[in-house]
């Protein structure tokens, strides 16, 4: 039997929001990323292990995964030791409702996560309001601005340099992107699409215009340094109710912002240039950035003023509330946790 821990996190996949907080608030780190068909027995039975040698009065997962989710609510449930959950995208948001085993499995782990969990942290007030209606005790917490350095200057071609930043998932315009490139008619600019463009359907690479080049996936200080070097930043979604990792990035870097006009986006970065998942729509905002760069600067930095301190004060309500659920499970572990709402 190990050494016990205060405080654990663990996560099934890399991803640098869990990164971030499990630093912030002083977890052991743990990332158990299982790739194929090994991936849930294995995971399972290291986290497992992790959990008996361990101990944690605070265990801290990411979902995804559901199942990792799961595991640590039935972990709570056992010792009556505090459980947080950070949920992410895991809400089936913008998907169409088909009956299968399972989406019935997925809603079943859905369910019982949320109304097990010590504490559910989500990004925004609308997914809050999901967890409240399944009886689970959210609490807000967007992504802390993550700390970048660029480390050297690539060259880049044209006399200003457009980032989009992309996964190239089904929420993302990319056919719309290209067009208005095509339409940008701005001379000199040229437009660097980061991610795989393999992972979309279509054959994008053959369907560009002139003016802009796919990166493919860029390693972590390379894309840092690409996106220190652009003259602005695209981040772009057709998905509701949903945060953008690619805009905590160019608010960072300092970079002008244009993303999606989402009510979410528009609440959290209103220092950026909103626009619709249309060619017209994101030509014009490009054209309106581009044209004022010194302006739309000056909005980003003072976002990154703006964002810091809301984020601060929201990880104090996430410590206050913690303090609280820990005192709660100690005078009776059967009791439930209260919730944010009466700890803050």
């Amino acid at each position: 039997m190990g050494h016990r821990i205060e405080r654990m996190w663990i996560v099934w996949e890399r991803q640098r929001r869990s990164e971030e907080l499990a630093r912030k608030l002083g977890c052991s780190f743990h990332v158990l990323d299982i790739k194929g068909l090994r991936r849930y027995p294995v995971s399972t039975a290291r986290t497992v292990a992790l959990l008996v040698r361990h101990r944690p009065r605070h265990l801290f997962v990411q979902n995804p995964s559901m199942v990792l989710a799961a595991l640590a609510c039935s972990y709570g449930m056992l010792t009556g030791n505090v459980v947080v959950v950070d949920r992410h995208t895991t809400f089936l948001l913008n998907k169409p409702k088909r009956l299968s085993v399972r989406r019935t499995v997925f809603l079943a782990l859905h369910r019982f996560t949320l109304r097990t969990a010590s504490l559910t942290i989500v990004t925004n007030d609308y997914l809050a309001n999901l967890v409240r209606q399944e009886g689970g005790r959210p609490i807000v917490l967007a992504d802390p601005l993550p700390s970048l350095s660029p480390t050297a200057a690539p060259p880049l071609q044209g006399q200003r340099n457009v980032l989009v930043i992309s996964s190239f998932g089904e929420d993302e315009p990319i056919a719309e992107v290209l067009e208005a490139c095509r339409q940008l008619g701005v001379p000199d600019v040229r437009v660097f699409i980061s991610g795989n463009p393999r992972k979309g359907t279509a054959d994008w690479p053959a369907r560009a215009p002139s003016n802009v080049t796919f990166t493919g996936f860029i390693p972590g200080q390379d894309f840092v340094n690409l996106l220190f070097e652009a003259d602005a930043v695209v981040v772009l979604t057709k998905a509701d109710h949903t945060m953008l990792c690619g805009c905590y990035e160019a608010v960072a870097a300092g970079k002008p912002l244009i993303t999606s006009d989402k009510e979410e986006l528009r609440q959290y970065f209103r220092g950026a240039e909103f626009v619709e998942a249309e060619a017209d729509s994101i030509r014009s905002g490009l054209r309106r950035v581009l044209d004022d760069l010194s302006t739309y600067k000056a909005r980003t930095l003072a976002m990154q003023d703006e964002i810091s301190r809301s984020w601060t004060r929201a990880f104090a309500a996430l410590e206050a509330t913690l303090v609280t659920a820990d005192r709660g499970r100690q005078s009776s572990p059967d009791a439930t946790p209260p919730s944010p709402e009466q700890s803050t």
